[in-house]
């Protein structure tokens, strides 16, 4: 009995394990084979922007330098100059994050820059030799004098966002006036925050702990500048993976830092270094020049959250956000129709957004190379919709069957011969009344000594002959079946 039962669960096993794999099958198209990488640079890539300072400085030697040279250098004209950074967007309401060193006009920023280009001037000019190079950089750090257009102010700096967006249908960018509302230098945090005069924009999130365990993968974002010198320029963003190797401080301990093994590179500075699940765990900040292996260094996202704070700047998504990573979720998860519905909201309220634009002509193509669901019937959608699919039933349906008709089988073929009735010893003329005698209707039921195999047969309520079977009277002493005297 037990084996037939296994048989019937093998059977029904199989049968549900066949329509479990129905729906599957029917879906001919898997999601795109995305890494979690590839996920979130997905994500984070609309917020992503490239920066680009312009500096402005005059630099005045006093009279008093032992250089014998008095008044500006450069003929009196400015010295100007370019920098790139990397940023990203932390409000929709433009506020945008960068490296502090990116806009720091002090010594540790444009003032330096603009005092080496006095002393190569002079040395240029024959004012100084180029071996003495360091030391009147040294005096120009302590004496001279560097200035924006107003006397007394630091250089002057024109700050521009700018962004990767798409019209029609072709990649181009936009650029966006900003100014400075605060900043940190290297030596005091290396974070700054700016400002654009626009709404709607894509942002991202902040990581909410510093808690990173050493290990943990990363994706660090930015604009290198080398590579505009071999390749087209563009607005589309490096991403560099690697991981945490250490947790660090600088400036006598006042400073947390992490060191990673993704690699950095001028230009990238500012842009952000974020986990697998898109939130931003620090700011590239620096690498040790020289060095043959990747020892770069990120600000962690601490630092970034206390100037956000003090400035009542607050980390949020905005409507196009929400939409966009419901679009890229519903993507990534093979859910194609989800997927162009969200990026249809996206482009609804960004019509340039360039990443929604692209994520919905592929979600379009490898919708159409899914089958076509078939159109059911009125009469199936009533009741409320949603049951089980006909089909579905049908097939449990023809398994149960199934596995019934092999149990029956089973039990059919394994069924023990029916008990043979061996009457005890007869005569030849009792064994000739016994084959003459009328058959019950109800077929031969030998008593129960008969059955268990014993001799002699044990009286019983309903009396029979022990001969032949025959059901006696209750006083009769002979059987009427076989004529044999009743015991």
């Amino acid at each position: 009995m037990r084996s037939t039962f296994r048989v019937v669960a093998a059977v029904l096993a199989v049968g549900l394990l066949a329509l479990a794999a129905l729906p599957a099958a029917a879906q001919s198209v898997a999601p795109p084979s995305a890494t979690p990488e590839e996920k979130a640079a997905a994500i984070v890539r609309p917020s992503v922007v490239y920066l680009e300072q312009e500096w402005t400085a005059w630099v005045k030697i006093p009279r008093n330098s032992s250089l014998y040279f008095g008044g500006y250098v450069n003929g009196g004209s400015p010295f100007t100059w370019t920098t790139r950074c990397s940023g990203f967007i932390v409000d929709p309401n433009g506020y945008v994050v960068t490296a502090g060193h990116c806009v720091d006009p002090g010594e540790e920023g444009a003032r330096e820059t603009a005092l080496m280009f006095a002393v190569q001037w002079l040395i240029d000019n024959g004012w100084a030799y180029r071996r003495d190079f360091g030391y009147w950089l040294n005096e120009a750090h302590l004496s001279w004098g560097v200035e924006g257009r107003e006397k007394g102010a630091p250089a002057d700096l024109a700050a521009w966002v700018q962004r990767g967006v798409a019209a029609g249908g072709l990649r181009t960018g936009e650029a966006f006036p900003a100014r400075v509302v605060d900043y940190q230098s290297w030596s005091d945090g290396d974070v700054a925050l700016l400002k654009i005069e626009e709404t709607d924009l894509p942002s991202i999130l902040v990581a909410e702990t510093d808690e990173i365990d050493i290990g943990t993968p990363v994706l660090s974002v930015g604009y290198p500048g080398s590579t505009d010198q071999v390749t087209d320029a563009t607005y589309e963003p490096t991403f560099k993976d690697g991981q945490i190797n250490s947790q660090k401080t600088r400036e006598g301990g006042l400073l947390p830092v992490y060191e990673m093994s993704a690699a950095l590179s001028g230009g990238m500075s500012g842009g952000p270094t974020v986990n697998l699940q898109g939130a931003v765990v620090g700011i590239n900040s620096f690498n040790i020049v020289g060095e043959t292996e990747a020892f770069n260094f990120i600000t962690p996202a601490s630092l970034v959250r206390e100037m956000l704070a003090a400035n009542g700047v607050t980390n949020q998504l905005g409507p196009i956000d929400e939409a966009y990573r419901a679009g890229v979720e519903a993507f990534y998860a093979g859910d194609y129709t989800t997927a162009v519905d969200r990026f249809d909201e996206v482009l609804g309220l960004s019509p340039t957004h360039q990443q929604a634009q692209e994520l919905k002509v592929e979600a379009t193509k490898l919708k159409a190379t899914m089958p076509e669901p078939k159109q059911k019937p009125a009469h199936e959608d009533e009741g409320g919709g949603g049951g089980f699919p006909m089909w579905a039933i049908a097939l449990v349906a023809a398994v149960l069957v199934a596995g019934g008709v092999v149990a029956f089988a089973l039990s059919r073929r394994k069924r023990p011969p029916a008990a043979q009735v061996i009457p005890l010893a007869q005569s030849p003329a009792e064994q000739e009344a016994v084959e003459q005698a009328p058959v019950n209707a109800i077929g031969f039921q030998p008593p129960a000594a008969a059955q268990a195999g014993t001799g002699a047969p044990r009286a019983s309520a309903e009396h029979f002959c022990s001969h032949c079977g025959h059901q006696l009277g209750a006083d009769a002493r002979f059987c009427a079946g076989c004529g044999s005297a009743v015991a």
